[in-house]
């Protein structure tokens, strides 16, 4: 098995919505499994950014001081973020985190991740323990058609595809509004 890089941006309790907010700050609990360490890496800066962040925050503070207008961080969502690189540990992640009453709002797969088993084995057994979660594909394969992938891994409704290389940031951007909008 290889290591697990596991990263938290940011710490939050459980709440009933999809959004969590503490001290005002909005956060969305996201699981990652890719076996590429690079590619983690990606996903990391893409959704836990703190320069970006930091920027952000300073330029909300800028506007509020010039315009004498309310801060915009509110509208802000940071993500809480667990990683791992094989579908088995994505499971575990997942249960543990069921168990404890706190589920992740997303999960994103890698569909191929050897030696272990595939995202869509992980996929289909993530959406018995948790039938709502939101659950992405990201690959850089064709193999495994759409269809199969509903029919492994229903409902279609929470079932999303994308191929590589795609932008991090923008799949970030994607998980936020799917979130709120859900």
């Amino acid at each position: 098995m290889g290591r697990e890089p596991n990263f938290m941006c940011c710490y939050r309790q459980r709440k009933e919505d999809k959004v969590y907010t503490v001290e005002g700050q909005e956060y969305i609990k996201v699981l990652i499994a890719d076996d590429d360490e690079d590619v983690l890496r990606c996903y990391k800066k893409a959704f836990c950014d703190d320069d970006q962040l930091t920027q952000t925050q300073v330029l909300d503070q800028l506007e509020a001081e010039l315009f004498d207008s309310a801060s915009g961080n509110e509208n802000d969502t940071l993500f809480d973020i667990t990683a791992c690189n094989q579908g088995a540990d994505a499971i575990r992640h997942a249960e543990a985190a069921c168990s404890d009453g706190e589920p992740y709002d997303v999960v994103i797969l890698d569909v191929r991740m050897p030696p272990g088993i595939d995202g869509v084995e992980a996929g289909s057994r993530i959406r018995k323990l948790d039938p709502d979660v939101e659950i992405i594909f990201v690959t850089g394969f064709s193999d495994v058609p759409f269809e199969e992938l509903q029919r492994r891994v229903p409902p279609p409704l929470h079932l999303h595809y994308f191929n590589k290389p795609l932008s991090f940031t923008r799949l970030a951007e994607d998980v936020a509004s799917m979130i709120r909008t859900s």
